[in-house]
């Protein structure tokens, strides 16, 4: 007893020590499950914070794969681009109304963030001939700091749009519309430049206006003006053709190199060529036989937030009355800005545009540079098309475009007085005709009148009216037709056999919503209609990837209106003549509306009724089609027979006396 006692205790000693040991070893477990999980959770939360900042910091994206060869490929683009955007940007400033200075104030600070933040390489932010263009329909005869406040609250749009994630408004601007946008404005563009190549001096917003007062000031011209905007047209049109020669592969390589870079340094050189011929008449007599650029500034722009009261010699303009004058220029000028650096994007191999990312770092753009007296800034066709020649890697072509701009505005400003007008607007010309394509609306007319008629009501009003006009009635008529699509959906109908038993197959093309399934009946019925005998209705569901509750009744509603009460002609005329035992439930009349392949989470919308199915393969529709032809009386005796025992039916045949 006693033996037993004691072996009693030392089991319970044991199993009391297992137990502690299981319960440590759990213990331990747990604690390292929860270090994994502790470790796991921190590691997962440090990539989501990792990928935000490298998703708004986009440098992060590719300077550790930064190599020697992009390096060269870069510096050789920066520096290109900067000597080619000096002329450009007080080429833009004149366009815009402002001195010559104000242009390169515009090229530098942009430069630097699109650096950090931009998402498309072969974009060099700048002032551009078209933001100069819509800018000044809205700036004309207004003190130069409205410029500046146009510049700030562009920023503010462009980085609230970006916040807010509306970026995908742009997917409503297809392709002909940026077409007849761009071509439009490089019309508009030419025709502002005609009057500082005859060197007349006004300032009006709109093309019509612009015409009568050159039609009724065309006297005033002055041929020394219009000789030097001719030479140099000339001189841009000979060093721009340097391009082809420096792909022919029968020349030597340096020469070949050699006529590639005068090519794209032809704007740099004009500007400096003319500039040196304007010195040297001044050395002997006090003024030029044709106009000089102005530039009353000198050394670099200092730093201060823009004025948000503006104190004129005939009046002073509060915050209020600002935004009055801007007028919708605060919604026209960031569309236009951010578009061109989106249609820059969609010229890329890839094609594709973080737009909310564009919209934030062109914001971004605006908000800084308005703080060094810029005017608003995007990306360039002709910087795109110098970029991409020059095989340029990454953004960090903007740092070496910047610092050179930097270097002019500190060394060079003073000799910019001695650049001839009809140069700038010479440069300004030859940039923007290549903007100009008219082989598009050609194709278009033979492949596509609809996208056609689009590309010239574009075209059209944004001569007629301007371009924001323009650029708005095009993405309305987008939006429309794209309704209209949505409401109108593309539906085949077709009568289509299995084993000889027939039925109407239809098709539509997309989602179904409520603008869209009253067509879809229609559609539906005329087939019914004009059947010759009833068959039942199949429709093909596959492309249906969306259905809202009133399109899901409207299925319910198709069914009710394929239903049809039995009459006389239903049955056999002969009062002594066999009736099936289908034929005395009632369903004679109806038509079997078959859903084949709908999603079944879409099914759950659909009410239940009498002749609506759903099936999933085409043997289900086998079986639901010798169903209705049975019922129908549409199989003889025979294959009546055959099919049913097929299908697993008793056959009762009564015999009619």
């Amino acid at each position: 007893m006693f033996n037993k006692t004691l072996n009693k205790e030392k089991d319970f000693e044991v199993n009391e020590e297992m137990l502690k040991e299981v319960t440590t070893k759990k213990s331990i477990d747990n604690g390292k499950e929860k270090e994994i999980c502790s470790s796991y959770s921190n590691k997962r939360r440090h990539c989501k914070v990792k990928k935000m900042i490298s998703n708004r910091l986009r440098i992060l994206t590719w300077i550790d794969r930064y190599n020697w060869q992009w390096f060269v490929n870069d510096f050789i683009a920066g520096i290109t681009l900067g000597l080619t955007i000096i002329p450009e940007s007080i080429a833009c400033a004149l366009l815009a109304g402002l001195p010559a200075r104000y242009g390169l104030c515009s090229a530098f600070i942009g430069s630097f963030i699109y650096l950090l933040c931009g998402s498309i390489d072969t974009v060099i932010m700048g002032p551009t001939s078209l933001v100069a263009l819509v800018s000044v329909q809205f700036t004309v005869g207004k003190p130069i700091e409205f410029a500046f406040i146009l510049t700030f609250l562009t920023g503010i749009v462009q980085l609230c749009m970006g916040c807010l994630g509306v970026g995908y408004i742009f997917e409503f601007i297809s392709m002909p519309v940026i077409k007849a946008f761009s071509s439009a404005t490089a019309i508009l563009v030419m025709e502002s430049q005609i009057k500082v190549l005859l060197g007349i001096k006004y300032l009006v917003a709109g093309l019509v206006e612009s015409l009568k007062t050159l039609l009724n000031r065309y006297h005033e011209a002055n041929y020394a003006d219009f000789v030097m905007g001719l030479c140099a047209i000339i001189f841009l049109i000979i060093f721009e053709s340097f391009e082809k020669f420096s792909k022919l592969s029968n020349i030597n390589k340096m020469v070949r190199l050699l006529f590639r870079y005068l090519s794209f340094s032809r704007n740099t050189l004009i500007v400096l060529i003319t500039a040196i011929i304007s010195y040297i008449w001044l050395l002997d007599n006090p003024h030029t036989p044709y106009t000089l650029s102005k530039n009353a500034l000198t050394g670099l722009p200092n730093f201060t937030l823009p004025m948000f009261t503006i104190e004129a010699p005939e009046k002073t303009y509060t915050f209020w009355q600002i935004l009055m004058e801007l007028n919708v220029g605060i919604l026209v000028i960031p569309l236009v800005g951010v578009l061109t650096n989106i249609s820059i994007g969609k010229l890329t191999p890839k094609g594709l545009v973080d737009t909310n990312q564009e919209l934030l770092t062109v914001g971004l753009c605006n908000v800084a540079g308005s703080c060094f007296q810029s005017m608003p800034t995007s990306g360039a066709f002709t910087r795109y098309a110098i970029s991409k020649a020059c095989g340029l890697c990454t953004p960090l072509a903007n740092l070496y475009s910047g610092v050179i701009v930097l270097l002019a505005l500190s060394y060079l400003s003073p000799y910019f007085n001695f650049i001839p007008e009809a140069t700038l607007a010479a440069i300004l010309i030859c940039s923007i005709f290549t903007l100009l394509d008219f082989k598009l609306p050609l194709r278009l007319w033979h492949e596509s009148k609809r996208d056609f008629i689009v590309w010239l009501v574009c075209f059209v009003v944004c001569i007629v009216s301007g371009v924001e006009v323009g650029l708005f009635v095009s993405i309305i008529i987008n939006v429309l037709h794209l309704l209209y699509l949505w409401a109108r959906p593309e539906i085949t109908v077709k009568i289509e056999d299995i084993d000889d038993m027939q039925y109407i197959c239809v098709t539509p093309g997309n989602a179904i919503y409520f603008p869209a399934i009253n067509h879809l009946r229609g559609k539906v019925l005329k087939a019914t209609a004009q059947a010759k005998q009833r068959i039942p209705v199949v429709i093909d569901c596959h492309k249906i990837t969306g259905l809202d509750f009133t399109a899901a009744q409207g299925f319910v509603k198709l069914a009710g209106g394929l239903r049809h009460d039995t009459t006389e002609s239903d049955v056999t005329h002969d009062s002594s003549s066999c009736k099936s035992e289908n034929d005395a439930d009632g369903f004679a009349g109806d038509t079997l509306l078959i859903l084949y392949r709908m999603q079944v989470h879409l099914q759950k919308l659909i009410d239940n009724a009498e002749n609506l199915v759903f099936c999933e393969s085409k043997e289900k529709i086998r079986e639901f089609l010798t169903q209705e032809w049975l019922r129908n009386g549409f199989i003889n005796l025979k294959e009546h027979i055959r099919a049913s025992i097929d299908l697993g039916y008793k056959i009762e045949i009564e015999r009619c006396e």
